[in-house]
Order: structure tokens, then sequence, then C-alpha cells
């Protein structure tokens, strides 16, 4: 079937992060809007889940990936432009991440970080843009979080590959404006998900359990952006005041930053092996959201 007429039939939505959290509520979304989906995770079993949830259970794409494996990616990049393209959105929400200083953090865990977040998400846009670009038209969403308006206690390694998400979709932004595709980032608070089912995010249960939205929410959010595309969404919506604070006072929102997000209760994290921080199942299925 020529690529045109097939996705005027039924535009395909690439999810990462997808058997969990933010990128499986979003699948779902993509799915209720009509997109067909490549689900792409570590567990086959949920991604499966996801898609009979989906009512595709025959139609999704299941592509089995490991995005902390550089070659893995690109093996997947490439089956993904030989065998499903035209790709009409490219959402990355896959993400991991830890509460701990700096100093706690190994090396190991900084380099997966910025693998996961930013390298992984970047070769697949490197991937599939060129064939937006050739038909103008196709959407790039990538999940950040509102903590790269200013890092917050024990998240500088994931700060700082959620910044470097942010600044790229804004330079593709800029770099192809005029070309028909839309480039967002979404810069979701706290979420509940099992993201925060580390241990070193003990220290902050009761402020997840006391602000976190679900992840529906957010996936409601991006799918308005299918609708209105626009480069930055945040989520909840109020979390965009953190910007107008540090532009009047960056000091003023680095201490309003560092006072809220600490752990309470005389407990400054939890220590823990950071190099051993994998989530149980899928470790890079679960969606960035912390905020």
């Amino acid at each position: 079937m020529h690529a045109a007429h097939a996705e005027q039939l039924a535009p395909t939505a690439l999810v990462t992060g997808a058997s969990s959290g933010i990128g499986r509520a979003a699948a779902l979304e993509l799915a209720s809007r009509g997109y067909r989906l490549v689900l792409l995770g570590r567990q086959r079993a949920s991604l499966q889940a996801v898609a009979k949830e989906a009512k595709q259970g025959k139609t999704a794409t299941i592509a089995v990936t490991d995005l902390a494996d550089p070659a893995a990616v690109t093996a997947t990049a490439e089956a993904i432009v030989r065998d499903h393209l035209p790709v009409s959105v490219l959402l990355n929400a896959a993400g991991d991440g830890v509460c701990l200083p700096f100093l706690e953090q190994d090396v190991a865990t900084q380099r997966r970080f910025m693998q996961v977040h930013y390298f992984a998400a970047s070769a697949l846009i490197r991937a599939l843009l060129p064939d937006m670009l050739r038909r103008r038209r196709g959407h790039v969403i990538n999940i950040a979080s509102i903590a790269t308006k200013f890092g917050p206690w024990g998240h500088s390694n994931y700060v700082a590959a959620k910044s470097a998400m942010v600044a790229l979709t804004e330079s593709l932004a800029c770099d192809y404006a005029e070309s028909g595709v839309a480039f967002s980032y979404v810069n979701p608070g706290i979420v509940k998900t099992s993201f925060f089912d580390h241990p070193s995010y003990r220290g902050l249960s009761r402020t997840v359990k006391r602000r976190a939205i679900k992840p529906e929410t957010v996936a409601r959010r991006i799918g308005s952006l299918l609708d209105r595309p626009r480069l930055e969404l945040c989520v909840p919506t109020h979390y965009r005041v953190i910007t107008w604070i540090k532009a009047f006072s960056p000091t003023w929102a680095w201490r309003l930053v560092s006072a809220t997000s600490r752990p309470k209760g005389g407990d400054d994290g939890v220590k823990i092996d950071a190099g051993a921080s994998d989530h149980k199942g899928d470790r890079f299925g679960v969606p960035g959201t912390r905020g």
C-alpha cells in the first residue's frame, strides 16, 4: 500500500516507555484518536497488555528495546524506518530517575540518564524526521519535566538529561520552523506512576501522595498538543509560574525550589547504591515524570 494512503487510513504513532505511566496513558489516548500504535519498551507482556487495552492486540507493533543500549536503539530505529513509515507522531516518554545528591550518583548512572533521556530520543528523531520533513507533516513530542525549570534537590543528573532534551526540542523547532513538522516538549509535575517506587524517593512519599496527578491527565493534555501544536506544555499549567519567578529573581527561585524539594522529616534521602538503581520490571519503560 502506498505510504501516503496508509497514513490517511490510520496514522501511526510511536510511543517509547509505553508499558506504564505517562507512556501507557498517552498510547491509549492516541489510540482513541485513531492512531495505529508502535509501542516501545523492555517488557513484551506489558506492551502487549497496552495493545490489547487499546483494542489493537493484532495491529499494534511491539518493539522490545532497552533504550540504555545504543546499539539496540539504532537497530530498532532502522527497523521502524524500514517497516513502519510513515510515522505521524513520535512521543519520547521513556525515562528513569533517582533522588540522591550528585556525589551519591555514580558516573554510570549519569551516563545512563543521558543515554535514555537524550541520546535515545535524539536517535529516534534523527531516524524519523527526514520522512516527516519530506511529507511536510508530523509531530515530535518529548516528555521532559517541570524540574528543568529549576533543578530540585537530588535530581542533578536527571535534570541535566531532561534539560538537554528541552534544548534539543527548542533548537529543532527553530531549525525546521517552516517545515510543517511540529516540535513540543511536555513538563509534567509529580505524576502518580511507578517512577517513585525507587527507594531513594521514600523521603518524598508524603509530597508525592499530596501533589501527584494521574497519568491520564497528562495524556489528555498531550492529546491537546495534536489539536493545537505549541512548543511547551506544563502539566499542571500553574507550574509555569516558576518561569516568571526565575525571570524576576533566580535566587528567589532557587530558595523556593531548594526548600520545597528536600525530603522532609530529617531524611535527606536513602543511602543506596545509585549504580543499582533499576526499577523492577520495565526499567526504561517508566516515563520520566518527576517535577
